[in-house]
Protein backbone atom coordinates (compact mmCIF):
# COMPACT_ATOMS: atom_id res chain seq x y z
CA UNK A 1 0.00 0.00 0.00
CA UNK A 2 1.26 3.41 -0.99
CA UNK A 3 0.19 6.62 0.78
CA UNK A 4 0.68 10.14 -0.59
CA UNK A 5 -0.56 13.65 0.03
CA UNK A 6 -3.10 15.35 -2.23
CA UNK A 7 -0.41 17.71 -3.47
CA UNK A 8 1.96 14.86 -4.34
CA UNK A 9 -0.86 12.98 -6.07
CA UNK A 10 -1.93 16.07 -8.04
CA UNK A 11 1.65 16.74 -9.16
CA UNK A 12 2.19 13.13 -10.32
CA UNK A 13 -1.26 11.79 -11.21
CA UNK A 14 -0.10 9.43 -13.96
CA UNK A 15 2.58 7.91 -11.75
CA UNK A 16 0.17 7.25 -8.90
CA UNK A 17 -2.64 5.92 -11.11
CA UNK A 18 -0.13 3.44 -12.52
CA UNK A 19 0.77 2.44 -8.96
CA UNK A 20 -2.93 2.10 -8.09
CA UNK A 21 -3.28 -0.51 -10.86
CA UNK A 22 -1.00 -2.79 -8.84
CA UNK A 23 -1.66 -1.88 -5.21
CA UNK A 24 -3.95 0.11 -2.95
CA UNK A 25 -3.20 3.84 -3.05
CA UNK A 26 -4.20 6.05 -0.13
CA UNK A 27 -4.38 9.80 -0.60
CA UNK A 28 -4.43 11.75 2.64
CA UNK A 29 -5.52 15.29 3.36
CA UNK A 30 -5.31 17.47 6.40
CA UNK A 31 -7.91 16.98 9.12
CA UNK A 32 -7.47 13.21 9.04
CA UNK A 33 -9.28 12.70 5.74
CA UNK A 34 -8.05 9.85 3.54
CA UNK A 35 -9.22 8.36 0.26
CA UNK A 36 -8.44 5.08 -1.48
CA UNK A 37 -7.79 4.96 -5.22
CA UNK A 38 -8.51 1.65 -6.90
CA UNK A 39 -9.13 0.75 -10.55
CA UNK A 40 -12.69 0.16 -11.65
CA UNK A 41 -12.75 -2.84 -13.96
CA UNK A 42 -15.71 -3.74 -16.12
CA UNK A 43 -16.14 -7.06 -14.30
CA UNK A 44 -16.42 -5.57 -10.84
CA UNK A 45 -18.19 -2.30 -11.68
CA UNK A 46 -21.47 -3.24 -9.98
CA UNK A 47 -19.66 -4.68 -6.98
CA UNK A 48 -17.41 -1.68 -6.52
CA UNK A 49 -20.18 0.90 -6.62
CA UNK A 50 -22.50 -0.71 -4.07
CA UNK A 51 -21.90 -0.92 -0.35
CA UNK A 52 -22.74 -4.08 1.58
CA UNK A 53 -25.81 -2.33 3.03
CA UNK A 54 -27.01 -1.35 -0.45
CA UNK A 55 -26.57 -4.90 -1.75
CA UNK A 56 -28.47 -6.27 1.24
CA UNK A 57 -31.34 -3.80 0.72
CA UNK A 58 -31.61 -4.76 -2.94
CA UNK A 59 -31.62 -8.48 -2.11
CA UNK A 60 -34.31 -7.95 0.53
CA UNK A 61 -36.44 -5.91 -1.90
CA UNK A 62 -36.18 -8.62 -4.57
CA UNK A 63 -37.18 -11.23 -2.01
CA UNK A 64 -40.17 -9.09 -0.95
CA UNK A 65 -41.36 -8.75 -4.55
CA UNK A 66 -40.86 -12.47 -5.21
CA UNK A 67 -42.95 -13.32 -2.14
CA UNK A 68 -45.69 -10.78 -2.92
CA UNK A 69 -44.83 -8.43 -0.08
CA UNK A 70 -45.51 -5.23 -2.01
CA UNK A 71 -47.60 -2.07 -1.54
CA UNK A 72 -49.56 0.00 -4.03
CA UNK A 73 -48.25 3.36 -5.15
CA UNK A 74 -51.26 5.07 -3.54
CA UNK A 75 -50.62 3.41 -0.17
CA UNK A 76 -46.93 4.41 -0.22
CA UNK A 77 -47.80 8.03 -1.08
CA UNK A 78 -50.34 8.27 1.74
CA UNK A 79 -47.96 6.73 4.29
CA UNK A 80 -45.18 9.06 3.16
CA UNK A 81 -47.46 12.09 3.57
CA UNK A 82 -48.35 10.94 7.09
CA UNK A 83 -44.74 10.42 8.13
CA UNK A 84 -43.23 13.44 6.38
CA UNK A 85 -45.97 16.06 6.00
CA UNK A 86 -43.43 18.90 5.83
CA UNK A 87 -42.30 17.59 2.43
CA UNK A 88 -45.77 18.08 0.96
CA UNK A 89 -46.62 21.55 2.30
CA UNK A 90 -44.60 23.62 -0.11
Amino acid sequence: MEAVSVTEFRNNIKKYLDIAKEEELVIYRSKNESFVVTPLNKMDREVSLLSAAQKKAIDEAIEDVTNGRVYSDEYVREETKKRFPHLFNR
